[in-house]
């Protein structure tokens, strides 16, 4: 019998395990470590499956990371295509190298017209925050039609608490990305990023994976019944367990428990979440630009994110072909004016500037994600705490991005993983 099992081994699961020890068994459907911050290779071209880079305000995290595996870091390339034009991001910081005069003076008066007194209670919805923050020019010219690209959704039906952590504040405003702190700062156009020396992000997991005790690799947990304490597995072995901690989706993960109170699964009934169509685009050269990202609000391209992964690395440049990664959202809300996915990435692609002819093209792959983004709803913390302890009483816990509905990259997955891990082991 292991002390403790825990069900998935990405970046939460991860950091859990590493704080057990031998005291647990990590059970993961794949082949691999890492979960949605693993990569893949497409013709000799990496892709992650979303645009990563390592940064955090977690020195632990940092350390363990470093001390794993070889590093590069470099400023963050990234750039808006908006109104036709390639600017710096973000936009609310460079507006004013847009072309269009008139553009330019509705943002400077948006500005000038803002509160001088807002107060972040303020701030009732997402739409809201950005309204009151950028004012009308901003918001019109690019924040609105950006996150509506993004989120496919009402902005008013989402929460404004997580913003102070990832969008960064107009002109004017001085801000720094902190690498100590523990809390998350908006990226700027001077932040130093991370990636691995070699190969693509998923690299960083598999470093950490290796000072893993015990994974169980090709095993799918297909029930668990609380009362018995007691996991079964599709491949019909059974693990008994002091604690279990799950790191995959609170969704998926309520389905294949026994007995969930209807209370507890009308909740997760009320969570939503992005879902995603990743454009993975091979090119049969190295790219001709060094911009990582490009992020656009125009409805002429079909992604809201472009990230140039092999500008992450000087190893990846250095491959005879390159990978392109087109995040492409899906909403309830959200309509694509065009059916055409490939062909439109294509005329995107041409667009953005990241390529000069389609013969350039090797390959293009769909990935559809399903689970992408937890959407920050106002009520999402009250429904988690209300499922944690249910589950705490059970002696199941639930941590990392969809296990706890958070909006949090990676790093803090492995760090909420750390410290989960520490306070089961001190039980």
């Amino acid at each position: 019998m292991s002390e403790n099992i825990i069900i998935g081994a990405g970046p939460a699961g991860i950091g859990v395990g590493l704080s057990l020890g031998k005291d647990c068994t990590i059970i993961e459907s794949a082949d691999t470590v890492g979960g949605f911050s693993r990569s893949i290779e497409i013709k000799g071209a990496v892709f992650d499956f979303g645009g990563h880079s390592f940064h955090t305000p977690h020195p632990e995290v940092r350390g363990l990371v470093y001390n794993s595996l070889e590093m590069e870091r470099q400023t963050r390339n990234a750039k808006c295509f908006a109104n036709g034009q390639v600017i710096p991001y973000p936009f609310q910081k460079n507006y004013r190298e847009l072309n269009d005069e008139i553009i330019v003076r509705e943002c400077l008066a948006g500005l000038e017209n803002l509160s001088t007194n807002i107060d972040k209670k303020d701030f009732d919805n997402f739409e809201d925050f950005i309204i009151k923050s950028f004012g009308s020019g901003i918001s019109k010219h690019f924040m609105l039609p950006y996150n509506k690209k993004l989120w496919g959704r009402d902005l008013k039906r989402m929460a404004a608490d997580w913003t102070s952590e990832r969008v960064a504040a107009p002109e004017g405003i001085k801000e720094k990305f902190d690498l100590t702190g523990g809390k998350r700062k908006p990226l700027q156009a001077d932040t130093k990023v991370g990636y691995p020396a070699k190969g693509g992000f998923g690299e960083i997991y598999k470093a950490i994976g290796e000072k893993l005790e015990n994974v169980e690799f090709n095993t799918t947990v297909s029930r668990i019944d609380p009362k018995a304490k007691k996991v079964y597995t599709s491949d019909g072995k059974s693990y008994e367990y002091r604690n279990l901690i799950s790191s995959i989706s609170i969704i998926d993960f309520l389905k294949i428990i026994d007995n969930v109170p209807q209370r507890i699964v009308d909740l997760t009934k009320q969570l939503d979440y992005l879902s995603m169509v990743l454009g993975l685009v091979v090119i049969n050269h190295p790219v001709d630009t060094d911009i990582q990202r490009f992020y656009s609000a125009e409805k002429e391209i079909i992604s809201h994110k472009t990230a140039i992964n092999h500008n992450s690395s000087d190893y990846l440049r250095s491959l005879p072909n390159h990978g392109i990664m087109m995040e492409i959202s899906e909403g309830p809300e959200k309509t694509l004016h065009r059916s055409d996915t490939k062909q439109w990435i294509v005329d995107s692609l041409l667009t953005l500037g990241a390529i000069k002819h389609p013969h350039e093209i090797e390959e293009i792959q769909i990935k559809n994600v399903k689970y992408s983004y937890p959407v920050p709803t106002k009520d999402r913390n009250e429904i988690m705490g209300e499922i944690k302890d249910w589950l705490q009483e059970n002696d199941i816990y639930t941590v990392g991005r969809f296990g706890e509905w958070a909006y949090i990259n990676s790093d803090k997955a492995i760090y909420r993983g750390l410290e989960l891990g520490k306070y089961i082991a001190s039980l």
